[in-house]
């Protein structure tokens, strides 16, 4: 009996039950037949998840980060997987050492990093370009050495083909069986909803619109879930934003539907700067799943792909009193806040699922198994 391919797919920065790694191409590739272990960031000890062996790794910063490079690199070459899969881009060097050692290798690039790099407020700003400047030729240097890279969005896999790497596009759109609309009738809590990432900047531009939308709505509530990259960033919600903004704490990826069908509206409110030019907003797909009305930044990926489907509310980028007006319209008419949910759902259960993107994940992954001279032959054979 032949045994299952194995694959192994490591993390130092993202949580071993990352929502992209763990929940989406983990469990795609174990529901193909695949044995398949997970290192990344978890606190507890060694353990099986849904069929997914997790070996641990602790948070660690500064120096320390070093380390767990090189933990992170033992413990993946200690599973013997058939294929290897990393996902951040200071792995990368693992990744060429992989490579080196004959393994069959994969790149997992779910952000425009050298953009990421010009934003990270931790970084010095006078640093920045530097930084980005030195994990662009990280990038153009290991990734045509590897045997295929995978990216969320369209921006980033033209970017890294033009160095030479063989890329695959899988969006990071919601499963449909996990992000179900509520039920007619059924209570809403939330006025507004944010739920993600805080950078200072996330944390201004949410300040600014709940300031607008007291003005427009004066009832108006906005729930604000996850954790504030800056602790400094928290005041922007105290004073007179403090009975109208809850701030709550970040909550695990199988809670996110639940919190999604408690709200009236979404909100992404992304700034026009090169990162968001080019990745696509996760978020708003996953409002759009869940069957609620979603106000969004007009930028490039997004316009791209809802393609006039009328799905969502793209306004200016920067605009809180735009914001604060579509939420507004969206709270004061339920009856076309219901019709915009209803197609945003119905544009996830047509187009913008992951049921349709790990078809492509999984078609890859058949692909590596086989010699270079069988993979066209393969991936007729999967077409």
């Amino acid at each position: 009996m032949m045994r299952a391919p194995t694959a192994c797919l490591v993390s130092v920065v993202r949580p071993a039950r990352d929502m992209r790694t763990f929940y989406k191409e983990a469990r795609s590739l174990a529901a193909a037949g695949w044995r398949v272990t997970v290192v990344g960031r978890d606190g507890g000890p060694p353990a099986t998840v849904d069929g997914i062996e997790l070996l641990p790794l602790p948070r660690t910063s500064g120096p320390a980060r070093a380390l767990a490079q090189l933990r992170a690199l033992r413990l993946a070459l200690g599973t013997r997987a058939d294929v290897y899969q990393v996902t951040d881009v200071e792995l990368l060097p693992a990744a060429l050492v992989l490579k080196r050692l004959g393994r069959t290798v994969v790149y997992d690039c779910i952000e425009d990093y050298p953009a990421y790099m010009r934003q990270k407020h931790w970084i010095p700003e006078r640093a920045r370009p530097a930084v980005a400047f030195s994990v662009e030729r990280l990038e153009r240097l290991v990734t045509p050495r590897l045997d295929a890279v995978l990216t969320a969005d369209q921006g980033t896999a033209d970017r890294l083909a033009g160095y030479g790497a063989a890329v695959t596009v899988v969006h990071n759109f919601p499963r449909r069986d996990e992000f179900g609309a509520a039920p007619p009738g059924a209570p809403r809590s939330h006025d507004v909803l944010y739920h993600g990432s805080l950078p200072p900047f996330q944390m201004r531009a949410l300040a600014g619109i709940a300031r607008a939308l007291g003005r427009l709505v004066p009832e108006a509530r906005v729930t604000v879930v996850g954790e504030p990259d800056d602790r400094c960033s928290r005041a922007e919600f105290d004073g007179e934003l403090a009975a109208r903004v809850a701030l709550r704490p970040r909550v695990p990826f199988p809670e996110v539907p639940g919190l999604l069908r408690g709200a009236r509206t979404g909100v992404v409110p992304l700034p026009d700067l090169p990162k968001f030019r080019t990745n696509v907003p996760m978020k708003l797909f996953e409002y759009l799943a869940a069957g609620v009305p979603a106000v969004a930044s007009d930028l490039p990926p997004a316009r791209r792909l809802l393609d006039g489907s009328d799905a969502a509310r793209l306004v200016p980028p920067g605009d809180e009193g735009a914001f604060a007006g579509a939420l507004a319209d969206l709270l004061c008419h339920p009856a076309d806040a219901a019709a915009l949910g209803r197609r945003g759902a119905e544009a996830v259960r047509e187009r913008f699922h992951w049921e349709g993107e790990e078809k492509r994940l999984v078609r890859l992954y058949a692909t590596l198994l086989c010699g270079p001279g069988l993979r066209s032959a393969m991936e007729e054979t999967l077409a």
